[in-house]
């Protein structure tokens, strides 16, 4: 048994509270540490889920404060471009297709993102072909900061075809 767990262990016999303790000290020990595809994968997610929400405090926390991208835009344009998608769109939908992921390096990864936004929830592809939403691929550069905390370093994205979804 690592020590740290067997530390634990003696806290969980001598504390009224050491049921909760050791507990926490077992999830802790045993869990693994999520894959950094998950990592990413979960990233995505999040980034879906705070644009929905129409978050943007949650949105500005996955950019880097040394983002930068090739047209120029700073951390600050990118938040003041959350900001105004924000504001135009009282309801936001998003569908996301991750095609690609890589890790060039332990802490950087590259990974291409198809996202339809629409107006109304959109449940599969399939129901893009009958729904106005704006289609983009999102060419995407994170690095890792912390354990697994990631956060978009560069981004570059384009308009996107309805068959850049299957």
């Amino acid at each position: 048994m690592d020590p740290h767990c067997k530390r634990e262990w003696r806290r969980w016999r001598l504390g009224q509270w050491g049921w909760l303790a050791w507990l926490l000290a077992l999830m802790a020990c045993s869990g693994q540490p999520e894959s950094p595809e998950t990592e990413i994968r979960t990233f995505v997610a999040q980034a879906q889920a705070a644009a929905e929400e129409r978050n943007a405090r949650k949105l500005r926390a996955l950019i880097a404060e040394n983002y930068v991208d090739a047209q120029g835009h700073d951390h600050k344009a990118i938040e003041n471009l959350i900001r105004l998608h924000i504001f135009r769109n009282q309801s936001v939908h998003v569908l996301t297709r991750i095609h690609q992921i890589e890790f060039p390096e332990p802490e950087r990864a590259l990974l291409i993102v198809m996202a339809a936004l629409a107006g109304r929830p959109v449940a599969s592809a399939d129901e893009l072909a009958g729904l106005h939403a704006d289609l983009y691929r999102f060419d995407l550069e994170l690095v890792r900061r912390g354990r697994d905390d990631w956060q978009v370093h560069h981004a570059a994205w384009e308009p996107a075809a309805l068959a850049d979804f299957w």
